[in-house]
């Protein structure tokens, strides 16, 4: 708390922001995805929910282990999700009224990141398509099922939008509800007498 004369420490960074970004470096490198792979390798597992949540911002560091479509790929929507999402997070407590309420807050990180996601996976997926070639796309894209590659991207971004932009969204609302820096009211002791 601080006192009169002392100034109000500025965050520099909106509440999601951090989550967001920690999540990304966290969950998204290369050493932890390659256990979670392990764990959640069957694609009818009850986990699937869990695997979209999870590998959705993976990034890759190696080329040649993973091959050019993959990693430029997953390296672009993972650039793009944070960039777009960054840039949204920063804005939407200004976009949504104080009298509105948390819910609103939360409604609207929650479309925010499901745009951002879906943005992120349908633009890295078209410029994968269009600048490699079709032998470097081959396992992940067959020429010939354009439609199910990008409809299959829409709903992989779109359901991860959706299940992280909840868990943002409960941070953001949580934190405009009980804002680090509000003041409050010193209270006397209560005597004892």
């Amino acid at each position: 708390m601080t006192g009169p004369g002392e100034p109000h420490l500025r965050r520099s960074f909106p509440p999601g922001v951090a989550v967001l970004v920690g999540f990304v470096l966290l969950v998204g490198n290369p050493w932890t995805y390659q256990e979670l792979a392990v764990a959640l390798s069957d694609p009818d597992s009850a986990f699937r929910v869990l695997d979209v949540m999870l590998t959705y911002p993976r990034w890759h560091v190696d080329v040649d282990r993973v091959g050019p479509f993959l990693f430029w790929f997953a390296n672009l929507r993972t650039v793009l999700f944070v960039l777009l999402a960054v840039a949204g997070l920063s804005r939407v407590s200004r976009w949504v009224n104080e009298a509105a309420g948390g819910v609103a807050l939360f409604v609207a990180t929650v479309g925010l990141t499901t745009l951002s996601a879906s943005i992120a996976g349908l633009v890295s997926g078209m410029v994968g398509v269009v600048l490699l070639d079709a032998g470097a796309a081959l396992p992940y894209y067959v020429p010939d099922q354009a439609e199910d590659f990008f409809l299959s991207q829409l709903g992989t971004s779109a359901m991860f939008g959706v299940l992280f932009g909840s868990v943002l969204g409960a941070v953001v609302a949580n934190q405009r509800r009980n804002p680090a820096n509000r003041e409050r009211p010193a209270r006397a002791p209560k005597s004892l007498w």
